[in-house]
C-alpha cells in the first residue's frame, strides 16, 4: 500500500505543477529518471545492499508503482524547472535530493524499504549524482522548456 500511496501523491503533484504545453519535452526528463532509478535498484537490489517490501506488482526487481511513481513524477518536473543559471541548478539539486531523501526516509521508517547493506548517506550520495546526470542529460536533449521557447 505505501507504494501506491508514493505513486498517487507524486501524479496529485505532477498534475497541479506541471506545464502542459511542454509534456512532449519533459516527459523525456520523467522516462530518464525513471531509467537511472531503474538501473539503480537492479544493481543494489541484487547486490543485496536493499529490497522492497509489499510490493503490489515488480518491474525487474522494484515496485512499478514507485517507479512509475515518484522518479517519473520528478523527472518531469526537474526537466520543467531546471534553471539557468548554474548556482540555481546547484540549488535545484540539494533541494530535490533533500525531498527524494525525506520520501526515502519515510519509506524506511515504515517498512517499505529495508537496508540490509546501505545507509542514508548513500542515497543521498546516489540522488545527487543521479540528478547531476539528469540535469546533463536535460541540457543535451534540450528538454527544458526554457531551451524551446521560440521553436
Amino acid at each position: 500500500m505505501p507504494w501506491i500511496i508514493t505513486f498517487v501523491v507524486s501524479w496529485i503533484i505532477l498534475f497541479l505543477l506541471v506545464d502542459w504545453r511542454y509534456i512532449k519535452y519533459t516527459v523525456w526528463g520523467g522516462l530518464l529518471a525513471l531509467s537511472f532509478q531503474l538501473v539503480v535498484d537492479e544493481i543494489a537490489i541484487g547486490l543485496n545492499l536493499y529490497d522492497f517490501s509489499n510490493v503490489v506488482i515488480r518491474i525487474f526487481d522494484s515496485s512499478l508503482f514507485f517507479t512509475l511513481g515518484a522518479p517519473f513524477c520528478i523527472g518531469v518536473l526537474y526537466a520543467q524547472t531546471y534553471p539557468k543559471n548554474n548556482i540555481l541548478r546547484l540549488i535545484d539539486v540539494i533541494i530535490s535530493a533533500a525531498l527524494f531523501f525525506i520520501m526515502e526516509y519515510s519509506l524506511v521508517h515504515i517498512g517499505a524499504l529495508k537496508y540490509l547493506h546501505w545507509h542514508y548517506l548513500y542515497s543521498l550520495i546516489i540522488d545527487v549524482v543521479a540528478l547531476l546526470a539528469l540535469g546533463n542529460l536535460i541540457t543535451i536533449f534540450k528538454l527544458s522548456p526554457w531551451m524551446r521557447r521560440g521553436k
